[in-house]
This record gives C-alpha cells, sequence and structure tokens, in this order.
C-alpha cells in the first residue's frame, strides 16, 4: 500500500511543480447576477464587520487561506491591486481568510508585507452564492448590492482587466426612489 501511494506521488508531483511555476493569467470573471446576501467576518482585531456597511461600493471579495497554494501565489497581484484603488471610496476590498487563525493570518501578513484588509471567518461557511467550490474564489460585488461576477482559482489581479471591469462596475450606482 505504501508503495501505491509513493508511486502516485511521483506520478501527480510534476502536476503540482507546473502549477507551482506557471505563471498568474488574467481572470476570467463569470458573470452573477444576484442580490447579495448577508455576510458577517471579522478583523484582525475581532471586530465584527458586515458586507450590508459596503453598500455603495464596489466590493472585492476574496476566499482564501494559508493553507491554499493557489491563494498563497495570487495574493502579492491582489495587493497590486489593492493600491490601485486604495485611495479610492468607492472600491474596498474584503479579503477572507477561511480555516486560519488570526494569529497564523498575521503571521502570513507580516512576512508578505502586506497591507491589504485581510478578515477571516474562522470554520465557518460563508452564506450562498458566495460559498466557494474552489480556492481562491474572488467576487464582485457591484454599489447596488448585487452579485455581479465571480472567479474561481488563482490569477493575476493587477492586469488591466480588472482595473477595467471595477470601473464598468463603479458605474452601476445604487437607483434613488423617488417618493
Amino acid at each position: 500500500m505504501r508503495a501505491f501511494f509513493l508511486g502516485a506521488l511521483t506520478l501527480l508531483q510534476p502536476f503540482a511543480t507546473e502549477h507551482a511555476t506557471a505563471p498568474l493569467k488574467p481572470p476570467v470573471i463569470d458573470p452573477l447576477s444576484q442580490r447579495a446576501p448577508a455576510f458577517e467576518y471579522r478583523s484582525l482585531d475581532g471586530t465584527v464587520h458586515r458586507l450590508s456597511e459596503l453598500k455603495g461600493k464596489v466590493v472585492v471579495i476574496d476566499f482564501w487561506g494559508t493553507w491554499c497554494p493557489g491563494c498563497v501565489e495570487e495574493m502579492p497581484t491582489l495587493q497590486r491591486l489593492y493600491e490601485v484603488y486604495r485611495s479610492n471610496p468607492n472600491v474596498a476590498f474584503v479579503i477572507v481568510s477561511q480555516n486560519d487563525t488570526p494569529e497564523k493570518i498575521k503571521a502570513f501578513v507580516e512576512k508578505n508585507h502586506l497591507t491589504i484588509p485581510i478578515y477571516y471567518i474562522g470554520s465557518n461557511l460563508p452564506p450562498n452564492p458566495l460559498s466557494p467550490s474552489a480556492w481562491p474564489a474572488t467576487y464582485f460585488v457591484s454599489p447596488d448590492g448585487m452579485l455581479r461576477g465571480v472567479h474561481l482559482g488563482g490569477a493575476d489581479w493587477s492586469d488591466s482587466s480588472v482595473k477595467k471591469y471595477i470601473e464598468r462596475l463603479e458605474q452601476q450606482r445604487p437607483v434613488a426612489r423617488s417618493k
């Protein structure tokens, strides 16, 4: 049995190595059109935040974990995207770790010199439709509170196509209702 496992690992090793060294590609963002769910997450100091607090903004939500190689690989590109929008009050980033402790996340953030806002949900599951079937998973919410896009898997988030996508979402402002 042990020989079987060693043989299987030997066969799979080229695939793992290839993934780890293959350059990240720009994301293909699949369209969505449904109301963003109520969703709570915590900052690393334990403060509870709600997605509803960000209504009126484009929100980039990324589910990741320090245990996920693709998540770790794409994090520098998310950091670069964040730096583009850091001072834009109309765009928010909610980078949510799952199955990590705040201490482990803090160590990762410090080691990688990240300034992007990182939150956690522990072992809790995010509500549907924000329950990813693959990691990392990135969702986009428009200012009108609608989920507009999703990309499953690692990607180069610093690609200019992502900036154009966010700019298009910024135009989707909530419509004021007349009385």
